[in-house]
């Protein structure tokens, strides 16, 4: 006979206690949260690397090492490219500072001759430049326009969101470290645990889970770098400043859908107005066939395959994901959505005969 833990009451007893544990739980660490989501995707998206990373060392404390090793790994090249970025754009910064500061003595930029064909277009131009001079106040000198009270205020904000992202970056190595560490434990006692909570329908939502979250990271990671590389060149060949930084903004857009013609659209507008039109002609067209292909092909086919998802439900996975959760929300989104997913097509392809047992 089943003992008194096993009646009902105390079973609807021990899942309200867990479920009260984990909304605690989650509300006392809601600030850490994004660092654990952030984690999780990386552990998941690079399982199979740690494993073979894992066969490379021996002794008792290999899991330690290769931990420690795996995790430093993954930290530099998340880290190494956002400090280059960092210095790159603060240079550039201070180039835009100095050539505003000059162009304010010389007038407005001038327009190339086909666009000064219209007179409205020139008539805005310098419109728009006497006041942006105004708003100024006509300090035109580099320490002045650093003074300037929107530039200090939003150079403090912009050093309170760099030491954010820097603690989340630093909680999620050190998640990443942990769950690298304990992988094998982990692999058990989660769906172990999963299974006593849920019953033994749960197995395949975790499955489900995993598997969009690997095919979401091939499908958005791995294409938006490819993207990003393929502009770096083209901008190269029409002779774009700053190619590779250009591509790496790029790619970075990329990986949110319908963004990256944000950027390259930019460029395009920008070589346009300096005169080279055939430049900014092949950026649009290359940019927006690249486009095309990416989400239209090759995206669905890695993601919709990996995820077993039609790519309608990884599209409103992806975009409600960064809406709500921010950028996590990329891999978040479908993996939530491939949950849903699960639990529907168990639901319909239970029979009506065990539905009422």
């Amino acid at each position: 006979m089943p003992g008194p833990s096993d009646s009902p009451a105390h079973k609807t007893a021990r899942y309200l206690l867990v479920g009260a544990l984990l909304l605690l739980g989650g509300w006392m660490l809601q600030r850490f949260l994004p660092a654990l989501s952030w984690a999780v995707v990386l552990a998941v998206a690079t399982a199979s690397l740690y494993d073979n990373w894992l066969r490379r060392f021996k002794g008792p404390r290999r899991h330690v090492w290769a931990a420690v090793t795996f995790t430093a790994i993954v930290g530099a090249i998340v880290v190494v490219p956002l400090i280059y970025f960092g210095f790159v754009a603060v240079r550039e910064t201070a180039a835009l500072v100095r050539a505003f500061a000059e162009a304010a003595h010389n007038g407005p930029p001038q327009l190339p001759v086909w666009l000064r064909q219209f007179p409205s277009v020139t008539d805005w131009v310098n419109t728009q430049w006497t006041q942006l001079i105004q708003e100024t106040n006509g300090h035109v000198g580099s320490a002045a326009l650093r003074a300037h009270p929107t530039v200090v205020q939003w150079s403090r904000e912009l050093g309170v969101q760099i030491l954010h992202r820097s603690v989340t970056l630093g909680f999620t190595l050190l998640t990443l470290f942990f769950v690298c560490l304990n992988r094998e434990r982990l692999r058990h006692d989660v769906p172990f645990a999963a299974r006593r909570l849920f019953g033994p329908t749960v197995i395949p939502v975790l499955g489900g889970v995993v598997s969009a979250i690997r095919a979401t990271v091939d499908g958005i990671v791995l294409v938006a770098i490819a993207e990003g590389a393929i502009m770096a060149g083209v901008y190269a060949l029409v002779s774009v400043p700053h190619p590779i930084l250009l591509g790496a903004i790029t790619g970075i857009f990329a990986m949110i859908p319908f963004a990256a013609p944000i950027v390259f659209g930019a460029v395009a507008v920008a070589m346009g107005l300096s005169g080279a039109i055939g430049g900014a002609i092949t950026i649009v067209v290359i940019g927006f066939i690249l486009l095309f292909i990416a989400d239209h092909f090759v995206r669905p086919v890695i993601i919709g395959e990996g995820a077993r998802l039609p790519f309608l439900w990884v599209l409103l996975g992806i975009l409600g994901g960064v809406e709500q959760f921010g950028l996590v929300g990329l891999f978040l989104g479908p993996a939530l959505m491939a949950a849903l997913v699960s639990v529907w097509r168990s639901w319909v392809r239970t029979p009506v005969e065990d539905l009422r047992d």
